[in-house]
C-alpha cells in the first residue's frame, strides 16, 4: 500500500452535492450550504478523538459546459454523460504523500489548489457525505467508479470489438492517460464496482428520503464503516440513515486495485444525481440546487481502529421487468405505419422500411449485447464508459445529419409497461461522446396516439424524430412536439473546421435510451424483457 499520511489539522470546509433537470442549465462552482452543519464539529472531534485522520472537501456541479471545457480537452472523451442532469462531483484535498496525475488535474471542472475530484484509497480510508436530501422528485442517486487503472489493451482484445460493433467508436473504448499516449501505461476505465444507492434504496432502509438528512460513508473496509458509523450514531444519525457504498476487493476477472496513495494505484471518481422534481417543487428544487446543504470529508482510520477488513468480490443484484413480448406484432404494425405517413405525408425516402427490419435499425444493449459490465471492462483495460445498474441503457452508432436525413425512433415506453419510473431519449455529440438534449417520456408518452386507428396499444410506445429542421414532417401525427431539430449550434455541422472534438465524428449524434428503475426495485429493467429500440432512416429526395 502507499504511504500513510499524518494528521491533518484542518479546519472542514462547506459544500456539496447535486443538481437536476436540464444539465447545462446551472452553472459549475461549488455550494456553500452546510453552515448550519449541526454534527459537523462533534463528528470531526469524535472522529479524531479515535485517532482518524480528517481532510475537509467540498462539492462541485459537473456540466455540459465542464465537459466541453475540460474532460475533453484533458481526456478526448466526454464518456457519454446523462443530459437529463448534471452531476455533483465531491472534490477532496489530497493526502500528504497522495500521487496526483498532472493528466487528471480539473479533468471534471477546475478545482481548488491542492483538491481533487479523483482521489486514491488506502484500504482504511473512507469518503464521507451527508446532508439534508433535494425536495421530491423522480430520482436520486450515488455512484462510485474506478476512473483508471495500470495496464495496457491486447491487440486482440481491441480488434475484436473493432470487428464485432460500430456503436462506439473505438476511441472511446480504448484509450490511455493521458488519451493517444503510446508511452502510457495507464488506461481509462470508468467502470461500476456495485449497485447504485438511489432513492428506492434509501427508502426502503430508512423511509422516503427525498428532503430529509442522509448520511453516505464509501470505503474499502468495513472495519472504517463501523467506525464512521459510530462516530455518526454518536452525534444523534438514526443507524438506518447511513448508507454504505462497499468498494469490494475482487470482481469475477480478478482484484480490484491495487488500492493506495501511490502512481500505480487505482483512482475513483464518485457522482451524485438529482433529476426531475416533481410537479410544484421546481422553485424549491432550484433554491435547494443554489445552496445545497451538504458536507463532505474524507477520513482515513488508525491502527488502532483494529485489522482491516476488505469487503469481498462485486455482486450485481438480480433484475426483472414485466416481459414485453406479447407487443411485438403491436410495434412490428406501428414501425409500417410510421414508414407509410414518412412517406406519403413527408415525400421521403425510406431507407430501412423492410419486412424483417434490418438488424443494424436496433439500438445496441451494451450489457445484453456485448457484456460491458465494470468486470469485463476492467479485466480487457478497456473503458466501460459510467456502466450502471440502475437502467436499462440502449445506444445507436454515430449517424450523419448534414445531408437531410431525418431519423425515427420507435419502442415501448417503459414508464407506460410498468418496467421503469422514468425514460429518457438522448442526442449525443458522436465528436465529444457527449449527452446535449434529452426528451423525457413526459413528452414522449401519447406521441404513437395519431396512429391508433391501425395499431392496437399505442399509448404504450412512443415515435419521435431527429433531423437538423422538423420543418420537414409538416403534417405528421403530433408534429411539431414528436421532433427535434439538432441545430448547428446544439452539434456542429460537418463543415464546421472550428468545432471542438474529433473532426471525422462532426455533423453526427448518437440517439440513446434509458429506462431507469423498474417500479418496484432497486434496479433497471432486465433488458432482455424489453423490446429493442429501433431508429429508422429517411432522405430527402434532392439531398
Amino acid at each position: 500500500m502507499g504511504h500513510v499520511a499524518p494528521r491533518v489539522r484542518a479546519a472542514l470546509t462547506c459544500a456539496i452535492l447535486l443538481a437536476a433537470a436540464g444539465c447545462g442549465q446551472q452553472r459549475s462552482g461549488t455550494g456553500s450550504g452546510t453552515s448550519g452543519d449541526p454534527i459537523k464539529a462533534g463528528l470531526v472531534a469524535n472522529l479524531r478523538k479515535s485517532g482518524f485522520d480528517v481532510s475537509p472537501g467540498y462539492a462541485r456541479l459537473y456540466t455540459q459546459q465542464d465537459c466541453k471545457d475540460h474532460t475533453y480537452p484533458k481526456l478526448k472523451n466526454c464518456q457519454a454523460n446523462n443530459p437529463a442532469a448534471p452531476y455533483v462531483v465531491p472534490v477532496v484535498k489530497t493526502w500528504p504523500g497522495e500521487y496526483v496525475d498532472p493528466a487528471m488535474t480539473n479533468a471534471f471542472g477546475a478545482t481548488r489548489p491542492g483538491y481533487t475530484s479523483s482521489y486514491r484509497l488506502e484500504a482504511g480510508d473512507a469518503l464521507v457525505m451527508y446532508g439534508r436530501m433535494p425536495p421530491p422528485g423522480r430520482y436520486m442517486g450515488l455512484q462510485t467508479f474506478e476512473l483508471g487503472q495500470q495496464g495496457r489493451w491486447k491487440a486482440g482484445d481491441y480488434l475484436k470489438w473493432q470487428r464485432k460493433t460500430d456503436v462506439v467508436p473505438m476511441q472511446y473504448l480504448f484509450d490511455t492517460i493521458p488519451p493517444d499516449g503510446r508511452k502510457s501505461d495507464r488506461t481509462q476505465s470508468f467502470s461500476s464496482l456495485g449497485d447504485i444507492v438511489n432513492n428506492v434504496g434509501m427508502k426502503r432502509q430508512s423511509g422516503y428520503s427525498f428532503d430529509k438528512d442522509r448520511y453516505f460513508i464509501v470505503t474499502p473496509s468495513a472495519t472504517t464503516d463501523r467506525a464512521v458509523r459510530r462516530a455518526l450514531q454518536a452525534q444523534g444519525v438514526p443507524a438506518d440513515d447511513i448508507f454504505t457504498e462497499q468498494i469490494p476487493d475482487r470482481d469475477s476477472h480478478g482484484e480490484i486495485g491495487p488500492l493506495g496513495m501511490g502512481r500505480n494505484a487505482i483512482d475513483f471518481f464518485t457522482a451524485f444525481r438529482y433529476a426531475l422534481p416533481d410537479p410544484g417543487q421546481e422553485q424549491a428544487a432550484e433554491k435547494w440546487r443554489s445552496n445545497p446543504p451538504m458536507t463532505v470529508m474524507r477520513v482515513r482510520a488508525p491502527s488502532s481502529a483494529g485489522p482491516v477488513h476488505r469487503y469481498g468480490p462485486l455482486t450485481y443484484a438480480k433484475r426483472t421487468a414485466d416481459s414485453e413480448t406479447r407487443l411485438a406484432g403491436d410495434m412490428a404494425n406501428l414501425i409500417s405505419a410510421v414508414c407509410d405517413r414518412v412517406r406519403g405525408t413527408a415525400h421521403l425516402r425510406a431507407e430501412d422500411c423492410t419486412r424483417p427490419l434490418p438488424e443494424s435499425t436496433k439500438l445496441a444493449d451494451p450489457v445484453r449485447d456485448y457484456g460491458w459490465t465494470g468486470p469485463y471492462c476492467r479485466g480487457i483495460n478497456m473503458n466501460c464508459l459510467g456502466d450502471q445498474q440502475d437502467a436499462a441503457y440502449f445506444l445507436a452508432p454515430p449517424l450523419p445529419l448534414d445531408s437531410g436525413q431525418v431519423y425515427a425512433v420507435v419502442d415501448t415506453l417503459a414508464t407506460e409497461t410498468g418496467n421503469a419510473t422514468y425514460s429518457a431519449l438522448s442526442v449525443n455529440d458522436a465528436s465529444l461522446l457527449a449527452g446535449v438534449a434529452n426528451v423525457l417520456d413526459t413528452t414522449l408518452k401519447g406521441s404513437a396516439d395519431g396512429y391508433a386507428k391501425s395499431v392496437r396499444n399505442s399509448g404504450k410506445f412512443f415515435v419521435h424524430y431527429f433531423t437538423r429542421d422538423c420543418a420537414v414532417l409538416r403534417g405528421l401525427p403530433g408534429w411539431p412536439k414528436n421532433c427535434t431539430s439538432i441545430s448547428t449550434q446544439l452539434l456542429p455541422s460537418h463543415l464546421d473546421t472550428t468545432a471542438q472534438g474529433d473532426p471525422a465524428l462532426h455533423g453526427k449524434f448518437m440517439a440513446a435510451l434509458r429506462d431507469y428503475v423498474k417500479p418496484g426495485t432497486e434496479h433497471g429493467p432486465d433488458s432482455s424483457k424489453l423490446l429493442y429500440p429501433r431508429i429508422l432512416t429517411f432522405t430527402q429526395p434532392g439531398k
